[in-house]
């Protein structure tokens, strides 16, 4: 898995492509949002244009880590997201749980008009 990250005002745009199908390829996501939440950065889009399929393994990544950041009062919003990924999502009844936005920017807009609180930055 390779992840880009830009930070656009208090929220972090990760954009991920490669293999996503086992715990091994998978896990660096979670860990990735885990240091950006311990940083104070609790609002995340992950970008899935480059991904055509993933596994369960990372399901349970996005499960995990979008407890993470609910946890400190923020949130993950997805994009990019391929119609066979839009099917394991139904299949599990995840896309009532993932909100799916049509762009980054309209994701990045979305957190911007939200109700969240501001992620505080460490120094």
């Amino acid at each position: 898995m390779n992840i880009s990250q830009e930070i656009r005002s208090d929220v972090a745009v990760l954009t991920v492509d490669g293999s996503l199908s086992s715990a091994p390829e998978v896990a660096p996501l979670h860990r990735h949002i885990k240091r950006l939440q311990a940083a104070g950065i609790n609002k995340v889009v992950v970008d899935f244009t480059g991904v055509r399929w993933f596994g369960s393994c990372m399901l349970g990544v996005m499960t995990a880590s979008l407890s993470t950041l609910r946890r400190e009062g923020g949130d993950l919003l997805i994009t990019g997201v391929a119609s066979r990924i839009i099917d394991i999502l139904c299949a599990t009844q995840l896309e009532q749980v993932f909100e799916a936005q049509d762009s980054v920017d309209q994701a990045v807009a979305n957190f911007a008009s939200s109700e969240l609180e501001p992620a505080a930055l460490s120094a």
